[in-house]
């Protein structure tokens, strides 16, 4: 939703019965049946996905139903670098930890989660990451010792007789993996156990 919904939003989720962080803005939505749209139910996240995009939070109670949709949040606490709808679900969260804010970020796309007021997860959209993750990944990538390790000629013959299972491929990028680092540690390692009885036979 973030990554094709550039209007953002967000979403309340109620873990029990809370109450006086919001005024309500009497917009009640059913579906067929006098039921409410459940984020649960597949054939109801269209039509979810329309209204979220609406000025104000969603609240959503612990049964996955859609209460209150565009209503205003009264609580706020600042966070750095990012606006109102951040400093709503920032402070909304810290109001009870009976209340989850989750938002799509109109700004970089990512998806952040907070609770007790703090911020608890942040994903990118696109990527389906953790933001610290990707940011890891990207520093790897982008650092001079990845590009010392990056699997080659050198690499594989290091690696003896099956170097596969030691690189993955990231955006078209040959990666040693952890493995791979352990066998070239135990290849280098081997080689030098077994030169020290030699050293020694030929002391003695």
């Amino acid at each position: 939703m973030s990554y094709d919904q550039p209007e953002g939003c967000l979403f309340v989720v109620e873990l029990d019965n809370v109450r006086g962080y919001y005024k309500p803005s009497n917009m009640q939505i059913f579906r067929k049946g006098n039921k409410r749209l459940s984020v649960l139910n597949e054939a109801d996240s269209v039509m979810i996905k329309k209204l979220a995009s609406l000025d104000g939070a969603m609240i959503i109670n612990n049964k996955g139903q859609l209460v209150q949709v565009g209503a205003t949040l009264t609580h706020a606490k600042n966070f750095l670098s990012h606006g109102k709808r951040h400093a709503f679900a920032l402070g909304t969260s810290a109001y009870s930890p009976k209340l989850v804010c989750m938002l799509a970020s109109e700004e970089d796309k990512h998806i952040r989660t907070f609770r007790e007021g703090y911020l608890i997860a942040s994903i990118d959209a696109e990527t389906h990451m953790p933001v610290d993750t990707r940011n890891r990944v990207v520093e790897l990538l982008t650092s001079r010792v990845t590009s010392l390790v990056v699997a080659s000629g050198i690499a594989a013959s290091l690696l003896t007789v099956n170097p596969i299972p030691a690189i993955v491929t990231i955006s078209g990028t040959q990666v040693i993996t952890f493995e791979g680092f352990e066998r070239v540690r135990e290849f280098f390692a081997g080689r030098s156990r077994r030169q020290q009885p030699m050293s020694g036979s030929h002391a003695r």
